[in-house]
């Protein structure tokens, strides 16, 4: 209970908070432009680390990142989750730079941990929580498996990420 209570509680205080990438008029959105809401609606939990609500609006690129992990361009992974987990951001920041986005961008994840209910998942809270810009926590949710395709693996993360379309 105390860790997923942990999980809940990854949260932002900051409500309303609005990424705009250009200005609007007429409140609908033109060719090129995109308009990316975050927010924690009063009576749900204020995570730090995620949003509850993101919409998206206007002309955009999807990015997607399937299967981030700990892995290096030389197939080698770390052996603590730690280090698995910074591992995986700089990977994250590497894919998401080529497809030409930011972590402002992403707008969802999906993280898998390896054994949660035995593990401390700290080290994967404090990443996605100090990752990600004020202002610009994606949605998230925090799923505990058995193991991923590569045993070695203990933690592993989907995301997606918005652009304007240009």
């Amino acid at each position: 209970m105390k860790k997923i209570l942990s999980a809940a509680l990854l949260g932002s205080t900051l409500l309303g908070s609005t990424f705009i990438c250009s200005i609007f008029m007429s409140g609908h959105a033109m060719a090129g432009q995109l308009e990316v809401k975050r927010w924690n609606p009063q009576g749900l939990s204020q995570p730090k680390g995620y949003s509850q609500v993101v919409t998206i609006k206007g002309d955009r690129k999807e990015i997607r990142l399937g299967g981030k992990a700990g892995l290096d361009a030389n197939n080698k992974i770390p052996e603590s989750l730690a280090d698995q987990v910074k591992l995986t951001f700089d990977n994250i920041t590497l894919a998401l730079k080529d497809a030409g986005a930011e972590p402002k961008d992403v707008v969802e994840i999906q993280v898998f941990i390896v054994d949660l209910a035995n593990v401390d998942p700290t080290p994967v809270y404090d990443a996605i929580t100090n990752y990600f810009p004020a202002g610009h926590k994606p949605v998230s949710m925090v799923i505990g498996v058995s193991a991923l395709a590569i045993p070695a693996l203990k933690f592993e993360i989907n995301v997606v990420a918005v652009v304007p379309e240009k």
